[in-house]
């Protein structure tokens, strides 16, 4: 195959540049030789003496061509190519590339290869389209397979079924831990505070007070300690702690639900106007 030489334009100083290296002649070695300034030389080179008039320009051109041995003819275009601004049109490889040999069967191997692939990924995606489109109507027909009871998948599906009946059966005294009782408190959370109550210290009572809307209390203990005086909001649930008896005086005492150790107080016959003041225990208090 006839292989056709690259051509690349170039403009008249780049062109007189190439020649200079190619001769291995210095910028200072020709304008020397030429008795022309090294500057003008460069800024002929670089395309950069369009200030300077065409008349002398193309002198310099043709002197500095005339030097480097250039044919008569090209430094004729040179001259053209510089009034114009055109390139000049340069050989630059003065010998057809050569191709490597591998190149070729590197080129076919790639080639087979690829086709290879792409066909391997295309039948993958047929045979993954086929078996869904297999599976989709077995669903629709209403047809399902039957696993074996030896199979390795029905012993996973029937452990599977024996823990979740082992979650369900759990979870059903847990429900029963929330009944309310007949007296409407929640049986779990009665249980927790059990629990979470911290010991006493010897011969002292705990008070639980509750308050469904704002309330005034007051609570003293028997060695005159105020352990309340303040207005509870509606919704608080407050805990104390001293050594009976305990004078107590409650506002809006309808709104308001008292236990000692557990145990519910019941404030009827110590209300006066929505207003409760009793002393409790009350045998602790006669005996005083």
């Amino acid at each position: 195959m006839k292989q056709q030489q690259d051509l690349i334009p170039l403009a008249t100083g780049e062109y007189l540049k190439q020649v200079r290296v190619e001769r291995q002649l210095s910028l200072a070695t020709v304008a020397q030789a030429i008795c022309l300034d090294e500057h003008r030389l460069r800024e002929i080179e670089e395309g950069q003496a369009d200030y300077i008039a065409p008349v002398y320009r193309n002198g310099y051109i043709k002197k500095y061509a005339t030097y480097l041995q250039i044919s008569e003819e090209e430094i004729q275009q040179l001259i053209s190519s510089a009034d114009t601004g055109e390139s000049t049109v340069r050989n630059v490889f003065s010998k057809p590339p050569v191709r490597n040999p591998m190149d070729k069967w590197l080129r076919a191997t790639s080639y087979v290869l690829a086709s290879l692939l792409i066909g391997t990924l295309a039948w993958q995606f047929t045979h993954e389209a086929v078996r869904l489109s297999q599976s989709g109507s077995r669903l629709h027909s209403g047809q399902e397979s039957i696993p074996d009871k030896d199979s390795k998948t029905y012993q996973e599906k029937v452990k599977a079924e024996e823990v979740r009946g082992t979650v369900n059966a759990s979870i059903a005294p847990l429900g029963a831990l929330h009944e309310n009782n007949t007296e409407g408190y929640d049986t779990a959370e009665q249980a927790w505070a059990a629990v979470s109550r911290t010991a006493l210290p010897e011969g002292e009572n705990r008070l639980q007070i509750s308050v469904s809307a704002d309330s005034w209390v007051e609570i003293t203990d028997a060695d005159g300690q105020e352990l309340e005086m303040d207005l509870l909001r509606g919704g608080s649930d407050k805990s104390y702690h001293g050594k009976p008896p305990f004078r107590i005086l409650l506002g809006r005492a309808a709104a308001v639900h008292l236990s000692v150790d557990g145990e519910q107080v019941d404030l009827t016959s110590f209300t006066r106007g929505d207003i409760a003041q009793l002393t409790w225990p009350q045998e602790l208090q006669a005996q005083e």
